[in-house]
């Protein structure tokens, strides 16, 4: 009964945990006035998360902000270079739909492919940028784990597909439970492969 008890504590305390976290994700996005906040908040986001995991307890709030600040320019560079790659890649598919037969599906193919692979840089590069690194370098990491590991890029694409159609089955859970299970996912499945880049690259170095 004792350790039933116990895992209903933990289970309840994480959903208690995660509900702060979104919380704080939708806050500073705000704060940032949407497109300026919502990369940094994204990164404050799973670094606490990653806190959490590793049984840690800082004043969310003040761990928020501190990261916030921190990382608010490297995490913008990445995010604006990101939109301007997809923008562009978008902007090609639409020239692509003058194209008729193969040719219109080898492109359109080809974009797709590539809007998700940006789309994926962008979501791992908030690892390195949680750890403090700078654009540069989170971008190196985030191509590494991108090509090192596409059997965990599978389930957390697979992950995400669940997440949005419970989310839409119950959009209620939006602003309590939805972006912080992504950040979740990502932490869960790529901290480990983060972690073995980094010690490949103090090897080689």
């Amino acid at each position: 009964m004792k350790g039933t008890g116990n895992a209903i504590y933990i289970v309840c305390d994480w959903f208690m945990r995660l509900a702060i976290g979104n919380l704080l994700w939708m806050g500073f996005t705000l704060l940032g006035a949407g497109v300026f906040g919502i990369f940094p908040a994204s990164v404050a986001t799973l670094a606490l998360l990653k806190e959490w995991m590793l049984g840690r307890r800082p004043s969310p709030l003040s761990f928020f902000w501190a990261t916030y600040r921190k990382s608010f320019w490297s995490a913008n560079f990445v995010f604006w270079i990101g939109c301007g790659v997809l923008a562009l890649t978008l902007f090609n598919m639409y020239i692509s739909l003058h194209f008729q037969g193969m040719l219109f599906y080898l492109f359109i193919s080809s974009f797709i492919f590539v809007l998700l692979g940006v789309s994926l840089t962008m979501l791992l590069s908030l690892l390195p940028l949680s750890e403090g690194e700078k654009m540069l370098t989170s971008f190196k990491q985030a191509g590494r784990l991108l090509l090192l590991y596409p059997g965990r890029l599978i389930v957390l694409c697979g992950g995400i597909f669940l997440l949005g159609m419970v989310v839409r089955l119950i959009p209620g859970l939006i602003p309590l439970y939805s972006v912080n299970l992504v950040f979740l996912f990502v932490a869960f499945l790529f901290e480990i492969g983060i972690n073995e880049v980094v010690s490949v690259k103090e090897v080689q170095s």
